[in-house]
Order: structure tokens, then sequence, then C-alpha cells
């Protein structure tokens, strides 16, 4: 999009200098790297600012017919909404300054209340003016993230800023700066504490689904501190722990095996839709944190890590509303329980298969493919074994295709007539039946 000639063509009225709009955001960024001859990102969003007030921008959208109702939160920080040219377009009123004063003033004003500096960028649409006075460009070229002004005031301000402003470095590929990553030293690290719950749940969903690695983008908020407050659990998975005996596991460290399977199952998800591959993300990122239980005298091994998972599971999903919904806290925890067993399937009994398969399996919309895509992640997240991540996931489909065809030969409905009240003997007769079809099928 260029927006400038897009916001022009459809809205021609918003050109009027004495309205003061500006592209903002990562529009305005895309732009000033285009004129500075420079690759910029490609966003597909449009944000503008101006000056107008709330009650008097509400007004003009309305005159002009392209109003279009928003939120209580968004109308309280003085965001508006358009429909132009078919786009949903947000407006927000100038953040700060002199209403009285020059307009080239009071955008930079504006512009000295975003968080970082390569959002601290400006277009002004009447005469396509480029404002950028805390050198956001400069950092862009030098692939850094860095705080408009003292970054220890903007986390004050906003405490969710020091969770962005690493996803947000880790989102472009760039390095934070270090009065960012010296913020423990000035600041309470329990001001992530006091945040909306929410707010934090979407920045922890953003690391894991808008980041290239989102393993490296948590063991880099481990060690500047930030990942233990949000989550012990968590942090646990990158305190330098092995990942297991060398044997199983050469990569050794916990944390780079979780950097590694992570990094698998973003590359292995992007077919999915949005929310299935954020199911499988979570999963991957929850399947080993019983390990965090293990005691030092017990390394290298982590013997019942896999139930002991679940209860930290169900902490974090509760601990951050919003976080996970049900489906994705059931699939973590079955993918936690049984990663390890199903990938010896063929030395299971039938007794343990039919067990499985009444205890995980026997939903008819059971997302079969997205818990094997999980496993084979902790199988690919192993140094030199990443070959194995495809070869596990299709093997554990199969598996559980050939054990669901198997049970479905049951007749549960006769079983039941048999049985009339004995409930418990229903259950037995079932279960029983159901492993004589397994055995029966050779699978």
């Amino acid at each position: 999009m260029d927006a400038l000639a897009f916001v022009r063509q459809h809205a021609p009225w918003l050109t009027a200098p004495e309205l003061g709009v500006c592209i903002v955001g990562s529009q305005a960024l895309a732009i000033a790297c285009r004129d500075a001859n420079i690759d910029g990102p490609n966003p597909s969003d449009l944000d503008l600012s101006w000056a107008l007030d709330h009650e008097a921008g509400a007004a003009l959208l309305e005159q002009h017919g392209v109003f279009v109702p928003t939120t209580t939160g968004s109308q309280e920080r003085g965001t508006l909404a358009a429909k132009i040219g078919g786009e949903r377009i947000e407006i927000t009123t100038f953040r700060a300054g002199d209403n009285s004063a020059a307009m080239k003033v009071r955008i930079e004003s504006d512009l000295s209340e975003r968080d970082m500096t390569i959002g601290a960028i400006a277009v002004q649409l009447d005469n396509g003016c480029i404002h950028d006075p805390f050198d956001g460009l400069k950092h862009y070229r030098e692939r850094r993230i860095a705080p408009v002004g003292d970054a220890a005031q903007r986390v004050t301000e906003h405490g969710i800023r020091w969770l962005r402003y690493f996803r947000k470095a880790h989102e472009f590929g760039f390095v934070v700066d270090n009065s960012i990553r010296g913020l423990r030293r000035k600041l309470d690290l329990s001001l992530l504490l006091s945040l909306p719950k929410e707010a934090v749940a979407l920045e922890l969903r953003a690391i894991l689904t808008k980041t290239a690695s989102p393993g490296r983008c948590l063991l880099e908020l481990h060690e500047v501190g930030l990942l233990a407050t949000i989550s012990p659990a968590l942090a646990r998975q990158f305190d330098g722990r092995p990942a297991g005996p060398q044997r199983w596991h050469p990569e050794v460290s916990q944390a780079l095996h979780m950097v590694m399977a992570l990094d698998w199952a973003v590359a292995n998800t992007v077919h999915l839709e949005e929310r299935d591959r954020t199911a499988v993300l979570f999963a991957v990122l929850c399947h080993d944190l019983g390990k965090g239980d293990t005691k030092p005298d017990a390394f290298p091994h982590h013997r019942g890590h896999e139930a002991a998972g679940i209860p930290h599971i169900e902490q974090l999903a509760a601990n951050w509303p919003g976080l996970m919904d049900q489906r994705t806290t059931t699939l973590a925890k079955h993918v936690s329980a049984l990663h390890l067993e199903v990938r010896r399937f063929d030395e299971l009994r039938a007794g343990t298969k039919a067990r499985f398969y009444d205890d995980y399996f026997r939903g008819k919309d059971y997302p079969i493919e997205l818990f094997a895509t999980a496993v084979g992640a902790d199988s690919a997240g192993r140094l030199g074994f990443e070959h194995e991540g495809p070869i596990v996931r299709d093997r554990v489909i199969a598996d559980l295709q050939d054990l669901r065809t198997a049970c479905s030969t049951v007749d549960a409905g006769a079983l039941r007539e048999q049985h009339k009240d004995d409930l418990e003997a229903f259950r037995g007769a079932l279960h029983e039946a159901r492993a004589r079809a397994i055995k029966t099928s050779g699978k």
C-alpha cells in the first residue's frame, strides 16, 4: 500500500493542514525507509494521528460518513476508527503538546510519547513531511530497538513496554538497546505483576506467534529477569539445567532443546490456521515444564517429568487469562503426559493403547495432527536429530489413526445393553473389547 496516495485519494478532506493528520506506526516507518532508499517493513495496517480531540474528530468522521464505532478502551485512549477506501483505519488524537503551538511542534510532542524510536516517526499528510525527531530511521538501519528518551520513564508510564521492547526486537531480528537491557537495575521487576493480566498474556502470545525464534526471545527475557517474574516454571526451562542424558539429548541444555523445538514448530506450522498453529506452539512450549521440578542431585535425568508438567500448565493458564484457551490447554497437557510414550507406540500393550484411546483420543474431532506435530517438535529439538521431526510426526499420526480405526469396530451400544445398569462391568467389558480389537488389527 502507498499509504499517502491511498488516504489522499479516498479521503482528500483529511489533507486540510489545520487537522495535522499524520501517518504513524509501521506505515510511517515504511515511507521513511523508501525515502531513504533502504529496505523497510511491508505493513498491511494503517494508523493515523491528528490534532482533533475525540468529540471534534468523531463529528468530522460522521460528517463524511466514515465513522466506525470503537471500544470504550479505544475511546479513552483518544482513538477513533473510520472506514476509508474499504479499509478500517484508526485515528488517534495527539498524545501531548500545547494546542496553540505550531503543528510541527505538536506532531513531535506526540511522537515524544511513543515507546520506541522506530515507532516515533510520522509523515504529515498535507505536505508529505517526514518527522523523525528521535532517529528512528538511524536505529532501524542499525537494527536496534531503542526507547524514545529515557527507558525507565517509558516503562514506568506503560509497564507492558518492558516486554514489548524484547518482543519487537525478536520480531524484526534486531538487538535490544543496552538502556533497556539494564532496566532491572532501575526498576522493580514486580512492576510486571501490576499490569492487566490480559495485556501480559497478549504479549506472551505475540512472542510465541510473531517472532522468528520464540525460544531465543524467552531466553533473553530470562537473562534480564523478566521471565521468572512472569512464570518461574517457564524460567526454569532456560536456567541452565540439562535436557537429559547426553545419549538422548546431545544438545545437553534444556534451554537449547526448547529453542530448537520451538524453531522447528514455527517452521512446520505455517500451513495451519492461526488457532491451530498457536495451540501447537503452546504445547511445545509447555511439554517439558515438569523438568523444572527435578532436583539437581537427580540430573541429568528427569524421571516422571511428563505428568509433573500438567499442574504447571494449569497454573500458567490460570495465572494469565487469555494466554491459552481450553482446547490449547488440553492439548498441552496431553502432549506433556504422552510425548515420550507415543513415540514407542509399537512397544505398548494393547490394554495400554485402549486406555490411551479412552482417556485421550476418543473424540471424533480430536486434533491428531496438532498433537503429533508437537511431539515431532520434541524429537526435532535435539542436536543432530532435526530430521526426525517429520518422521515422528507422521508415524504418530498413522499410529493414532490406526488406533481409532481399531477401537471404532467395537459396538459400545451392544455392550451397554448387555450390562444394563452395571456401569463398572460395562466399562471393563468395553476396555477388553477394544484391547482385543487392537490386538487383532495388529496395529
